[in-house]
């Protein structure tokens, strides 16, 4: 391999990002940056009581997540990112607002913060998008069976997937990959994912990996 590579994996609760990143990481020989739920302390409060502490979870979510890129990125790293900074505030900040489990004063006062953290952050060199409806993320949820992710509404899913699907067509800071991932049993398929990796190489502006 030469030089670095920024590759992110982007996608709803349940979509298999974290599974995928995992396996991807030992194919292309890239580091593996994925989300640090267990150090978030307002996770458990919050789908408990989503309007009392949407703020603070997305804010600490947010704050994490560039710091991690910023430091990994700019050392020279290469990457494979579960969820990007971006979604934190483009997306999950975004629907908690226009649910009403964000009020007005909140959201106004994050998007200060996520301007001014999100300001000159690298892009990714490669955004791969899973897609998967809100009933399948069910069904992946239930089997990984984390209790505070049991209740997580219906339509809480439904609403992240139609903002998804608005984001990535919106989506400009680089290259983008869709994924139906109910089409390609990647998680468990082998071809399946030989197919996927062959497809990220492919579609990376350049051609710096090697996989095997």
């Amino acid at each position: 391999m030469s030089g670095s590579v920024f590759l992110a994996v982007a996608g709803n609760i349940g979509s298999g990002k974290t599974t995928l990143t995992h396996r991807l990481e030992a194919r292309l020989g890239l580091r593996g940056v994925y989300e640090e739920t267990a150090d978030n302390p307002y996770l458990a409060d919050f789908y408990a009581d989503m309007r009392r502490w949407a703020m603070a979870l997305q804010v600490r979510f947010l704050a994490e997540r560039v710091r991690r890129t910023r430091e990994l990125v700019g050392g020279g790293a290469s990457i494979i990112q579960d969820r990007t900074c971006y979604e934190d505030a483009e997306i999950f900040a975004a629907n908690l607002h226009a649910r009403g489990d964000m009020d007005l004063r909140d959201w106004q006062t994050y998007r200060l913060v996520a301007d001014q953290l999100l300001d000159g952050l690298p892009a990714p060199n490669l955004l791969v998008y899973l897609r998967r409806s809100p009933m399948s993320c069910r069904t992946l949820i239930a089997k990984r069976g984390r209790e505070y992710e049991q209740s997580i509404p219906k339509a809480y899913l439904a609403d992240l997937g139609a903002r998804y699907d608005d984001w990535f067509e919106r989506y400009h800071r680089g290259p983008k990959l869709l994924v139906r991932a109910e089409e390609h049993d990647f998680l468990t398929n082998e071809d399946d994912l030989e197919s996927l990796v062959v497809r990220i190489v492919e579609a990376l502006p350049q051609r710096t990996l090697s996989f095997a």
